[in-house]
């Protein structure tokens, strides 16, 4: 077996010697195929402008875009009644701790660039809009603290889901300012906003040192390179695969 990244310029000349190697039983494979099945994560080191033509594509997928609605709709309306029996238990933690607001509003790039505004339950003494940098003077209030850590303060989001500013299963929003930043600095990070952004993702289950709402170049490329590789191999299956994979993420308490 033969491993070859057949896109580079100096394999062009090796071709015709390549090709009499099949008669020997020789068999090649692309090397970011490799790297993918292995890492389960697109190389950015790898990737070209031919690549992503080859590779994403946006075009309407009726089947799995009309199957993907149903089970944003079904899932989040099923979901979003239970949840709300957990509302009253946060109300009063929050109201014990300051009794301050209940929720809170945070503005994030969704598909196409499009803005739009998440719904939380509020963990912070002070609202930072998800700015952990604008925020860092706030402290996360004793309820906040196991609200997060339970990812329970992620509940409301349910509703975005089915208003359809969000899906269940797709790369997470990211701060319009950190947005601005990513996009001078790192090649292609425009295009994990060409799908619509996600409660549960490929790299929230795989990257093992998220960034965490601060300007951070090197893991947000890795993220990066999780959600290309869910862009390019989305399926109603996989997202059925991470769903199944963030509940039992959940249910280990080890969070997304």
């Amino acid at each position: 077996i033969i491993a070859i990244d057949f896109s580079h310029e100096k394999i062009t000349p090796l071709l015709p010697h390549l090709y009499n190697l099949i008669f020997s039983k020789v068999r090649f494979i692309d090397s970011h195929r490799i790297y993918e099945d292995i890492f389960d994560r697109i190389p950015l080191s790898l990737v070209t402008y031919s690549w992503f033509l080859e590779n994403i594509s946006v075009s309407p997928k009726f089947t799995y875009d009309f199957l993907k609605r149903v089970m944003d709709i079904v899932l989040s309306s099923l979901l979003g009644i239970i949840s709300l029996v957990f509302y009253p238990f946060v109300f009063l933690a929050i109201l014990l701790d300051d009794r301050g607001k209940f929720f809170i509003k945070q503005e994030r790039i969704g598909q196409n660039n499009q803005r739009v505004n998440i719904i939380k339950f509020r963990t912070m003494s002070v609202d930072d809009a998800g700015d952990g940098e604008a925020g860092r003077h706030d402290k996360v209030t004793r309820g906040g603290a196991f609200l997060r850590a339970s990812r329970i303060d992620e509940l409301p989001q349910l509703w975005n889901i089915l208003k359809g500013d969000l899906s269940l299963i797709g790369p997470r929003p990211e701060l319009p300012k950190l947005v601005n930043l990513y996009e001078k600095e790192i090649s292609f990070y425009n295009v994990r906003h060409l799908i619509k952004p996600g409660l549960s993702g490929w790299a929230q289950l795989y990257q093992k040192t998220p960034p965490k709402f601060t300007t951070d170049y090197s893991q947000t490329k890795t993220k990066l390179s999780y959600d290309l590789y869910y862009i390019k191999n989305r399926s109603f299956w996989l997202d059925i695969k991470i769903a199944l994979k963030t509940i039992k993420t959940l249910l280990s308490r080890s969070g997304v």
